[in-house]
C-alpha cells in the first residue's frame, strides 16, 4: 500500500510541474470570394484551445463585428467555458470589407426622430451570405454542433434583429447589444421591431431560441425612450417565454454606449447559459448512489437533451475538483478503481489525442496493478508529447515507463522462483 501511495505522490508532483494551460487559441484566417456580396471577405476562426485533440463537435459564435468584440467574446468565451459557465465554442467573425458594416443592415424608421437611419438596407445579401456561403463552409472546415449564435452591436444589432424577426432558424441565439433604441423603430413609420418580433415568435413552436437585447443606462441620457421600449418588449415577449423560447431586454446602469458590451456579453451568455445550470459539483455527483461515470453523465445529457446538441464534461479545470482529471484522482483515494479507470478511458476517447488524458489512464491503471497497460498508455502519451514538441512532459514519461519496465522485470522474477 505504501509503494502504491508514494508512486501517487510522485505522478501527482510529475504533473503539477510539467502540465501546461496553453491560453493562446488557434486562429484559423481565410477568405471567402462571396458571390452575395460581391467581393472577397476574410474569416476569422477561433477554436478551442483543445480543439485539435478532440472529437467533439462545437456550437459556433458568428459575431459581427470584428474589431470591436472578436477578441472580447474569444476571451470570455474561453473564460466561461474553462469554468464550466458554458460550453467551448468555436468563435467566427468577418472581416471589414468595402462598405460599412451599415451598408448591410435594413434602413429603419427613427420613430423618435421622425426620419429613417440611412442604412444600406442591404440585409439580404449579408442573409444569403451567412446561410449559403459562410455557415456552409464552416460546416466543411470545422466539427460544429447544431447550435449557432449571431452577435452584433449597435448598427449590426440591427441586422442581429431583423435576422431574428425574418429568418430565425438561422441561428439558435441571438445577442443585441447596445440596440434598446432600436426596438423602438420599424421598418416603417410608426412601426416597430417590438411587433414582429413578437409575431415571429408567437410562431416559433419547435425549436429551442434566445434573444437578448441590451443598451447602458447612459443612453437613456439622450434617449430615455430605452426605458419604455424595454419595459415593453418584456412585457409583452414574456407571454411568449417558455423552456424553449426565451427572450430579455434590459438595461445595466452605469454603462455608456459602448461600454456596455463587455458587462452586456457576460449577461447574455448567462441568460442562455444560466450558471445556477450550468455548474455542478462532481463530488456531489461521485457521492451518490450509482456509478461515477453515469452519474456525471446524466447530468450532462439532461442539458444536451434541452439544448440540442452534444454537451459533455470538463475534462481539465484549474483550481476545481469538478473536472474528470480530479475527480478521477478523488476516486482513486477512495479505491473506486475501476470507476476511475472509466472516467479516464472516457477522457481517451473524447481526446484521443490528448497525451494528458493516456498519462492519467496509466497512473490509473498502474494503481490497478495493471502494468503492461499502465506502460501502454504511457508510451501512447509519449507519442502523443512528442507530437506537441513539450519536452518536459516526454522525460518524465518516459522516466515513468522506466520505472514500470523494472516493475514487469521484478514480476517476471517472482513468477519464477
Amino acid at each position: 500500500m505504501k509503494k502504491i501511495f508514494s508512486f501517487l505522490i510522485l505522478l501527482i508532483a510529475i504533473h503539477a510541474s510539467t502540465f501546461e494551460i496553453k491560453a493562446q487559441n488557434r486562429i484559423d484566417s481565410f477568405d471567402i470570394e462571396s458571390k452575395s456580396l460581391d467581393e472577397t471577405r476574410t474569416i476569422k476562426v477561433a477554436l478551442p484551445n483543445a480543439y485539435g485533440y478532440s472529437t467533439k463537435s462545437y456550437p459556433v459564435i458568428v459575431v459581427l463585428d470584428n474589431q470591436l468584440l472578436f477578441s472580447t467574446t474569444t476571451a470570455l468565451v474561453n473564460q466561461l467555458s474553462a469554468t464550466s459557465r458554458m460550453p467551448e465554442s468555436i468563435v467566427v467573425t468577418i472581416a471589414e470589407g468595402n462598405r460599412h458594416r451599415a451598408y448591410y443592415s435594413p434602413n429603419l424608421y427613427d420613430n423618435i426622430k421622425n426620419r429613417n437611419y440611412g442604412y444600406g438596407d442591404h440585409q439580404d445579401e449579408l442573409t444569403q451570405f451567412l446561410s449559403d456561403e459562410l455557415l456552409p463552409e464552416l460546416e466543411n472546415r470545422y466539427r460544429l454542433a447544431d447550435f449557432k449564435t449571431l452577435i452584433g452591436f449597435s448598427p449590426s444589432s440591427v441586422f442581429t434583429l431583423h435576422t431574428f424577426s425574418k429568418n430565425q432558424d438561422l441561428f439558435q441565439a441571438y445577442i443585441a447589444l447596445a440596440s434598446g433604441n432600436i426596438i423602438g423603430d420599424g421598418y416603417l413609420k410608426g412601426r416597430y421591431l417590438i411587433d414582429d418580433i413578437e409575431k415571429t415568435s408567437a410562431k416559433n413552436t419547435s425549436s429551442s431560441k434566445f434573444l437578448y437585447i441590451v443598451s447602458g443606462g447612459k443612453d437613456l441620457e439622450g434617449q430615455p425612450d430605452i426605458e419604455d421600449n424595454v419595459n415593453n418588449f418584456n412585457q409583452r415577449l414574456s407571454k411568449l417565454n417558455s423552456n424553449k423560447f426565451k427572450t430579455k431586454a434590459e438595461i445595466i446602469q452605469g454603462e455608456g454606449h459602448t461600454d456596455v458590451s463587455l458587462p452586456g456579453l457576460i449577461s447574455a451568455f448567462d441568460f442562455i447559459f444560466p450558471k445556477k445550470k450550468w455548474i455542478v459539483n462532481y463530488q456531489d455527483l461521485i457521492s451518490q448512489s450509482g456509478n461515477a461515470k453515469e452519474n456525471i453523465n446524466k447530468f450532462y445529457k439532461e442539458l444536451s437533451d434541452e439544448y440540442g446538441f452534444g454537451i459533455y464534461p470538463t475534462m481539465d479545470r484549474l483550481y476545481s475538483m469538478s473536472c474528470i482529471k480530479n475527480i478521477g484522482s478523488s476516486l482513486l483515494r477512495q479505491k473506486r478503481v475501476d470507476e476511475a479507470i472509466e472516467l479516464y478511458q472516457y477522457w481517451t476517447e473524447l481526446y484521443p489525442k490528448s497525451h494528458l488524458a493516456y498519462s492519467y489512464l496509466g497512473r490509473a491503471q498502474k494503481v490497478n496493478n495493471n502494468i503492461r497497460a499502465a506502460k501502454k498508455s504511457y508510451e501512447k502519451a509519449i507519442n502523443l508529447v512528442a507530437l506537441d514538441d513539450m519536452h518536459a512532459n516526454l522525460n518524465e514519461y518516459q522516466k515513468t515507463i522506466e520505472r514500470l519496465d523494472k516493475e514487469l522485470k521484478m514480476l517476471k522474477i517472482k513468477k519464477h522462483k
